[in-house]
């Protein structure tokens, strides 16, 4: 998302979306046996069945944390869209990349697990930004391990990007231990953005490179989805409007998030509305709810921003109820603790 202040609405659900996805990016990992059995009685795991759609990708994606899950307003996932087809040269698909049981990006076991049993060949792992120099040897499968270390230990992807010309400031020193990066091409890294909940961005890409002027954010995920064919994919010239357009209806209709938690349970249980539903029913639009008072519609600020888990406000008795009223006392404390903004 955009690093540019917007309002405590928009980064409020910001700070949601960032929170349900948190527990679905350590790791990969499932439930333990103890944890599996930490349910109340009317919680059955099997309420939440793993629906495969392609490869490893699921629609229910168990974490450290609990459960994440994906909804889509269609009800089913179109599994021939270009997401998960390869178009370029190198064999990469846009799921290469967003994985659905890695909350829509890649965490760095689920990674190392996809290493090992491809020995390093899986189309995750090519040079032109998986490796951390792009001239680095990928002859052998310890030079592999060697080369796609930042991938393998931080699930980073590096972006080589040059110095723009009316940049304010100028490169002075080199130091790259991989022996590449330069003014020409600076090396950077950082990890895949989840594909996901896109309909509440104000921004497209890390640093917001793909947020034009002029367009809107379906127009700039459009012109991302192209970019990332020719470079990730290296696809020798741009896909058609009509391949972007397929992508972008793909990504857009996504709603990821936390669903049940070990603590807690069911996260929308006893008056609670969190899950993927309730983001899919969001009202969302730039400067919705805006701090100073900016709404394009007029309406005034409004701090109490959250409130679906208003209903767990005070509640008292086994841990399920001690730990709801928890994920309550947060949600208050995001609505009333006070944040001086200045200069």
């Amino acid at each position: 998302m955009s690093a540019t202040p917007r309002t405590k609405g928009v980064c409020g659900l910001a700070a949601a979306l960032l929170a349900v996805l948190a527990g679905c990016t350590n790791g990969g990992g499932g439930a333990t046996a103890a944890q599996r059995s930490d349910l109340r009685e009317d919680e059955s795991e099997d309420e939440f069945p793993v629906v495969h759609v392609k490869g490893d990708t699921d629609v229910v994606a168990p974490n450290e944390s609990g459960v994440a899950r994906t909804v889509t307003p269609s009800g089913s996932f179109d599994t021939q869209n270009l997401f998960f087809r390869s178009i370029g040269s190198n064999g990469r698909a846009c799921v290469s990349c967003h994985v659905a049981s890695q909350g829509w990006t890649v965490t760095p076991t689920a990674l190392r697990d996809r290493f090992e049993h491809t020995r390093g060949l899986d189309p995750i792992f090519r040079p032109n930004d998986g490796s951390n120099s792009p001239l680095a040897d990928v002859s052998t499968v310890e030079a592999r391990r060697s080369a796609y270390d930042m991938l393998l230990r931080k699930g980073l992807i590096r972006v080589g990007l040059g110095i723009p010309k009316e940049a304010e400031f100028e490169l002075v020193a080199v130091d790259d231990p991989y022996g590449f990066a330069s003014a020409a091409e600076l090396s950077l890294f950082r990890r895949p953005l989840p594909a996901a909940n896109l309909e509440f961005l104000s921004g497209v890409m890390w640093d917001g490179r793909e947020t034009l002027a002029g367009m809107t954010i379906r127009q700039d995920l459009a012109h991302q989805s192209n970019g990332a064919t020719e470079g990730h994919a290296q696809k020798p010239g741009p896909i058609t409007d009509a391949q972007r357009e397929e992508i972008v209806a793909f990504e857009t209709s996504l709603f990821f998030a936390q669903t049940r938690d070990f603590d807690a349970g069911a996260l929308d249980r006893d008056g609670a509305r969190g899950g993927p539903e309730t983001l899919g029913n969001t009202p969302f639009y730039l400067g919705i709810n805006d701090t100073l008072g900016a709404d394009p519609t007029g309406k005034p600020f409004d701090p109490e921003a959250m409130t679906i888990f208003a209903a767990w406000a005070g509640l008292e008795g086994d841990h399920h109820d001690d730990a709801r009223a928890a994920v309550a006392r947060g949600e208050d404390l995001f609505n009333h603790k006070p944040i001086d903004i200045a200069g």
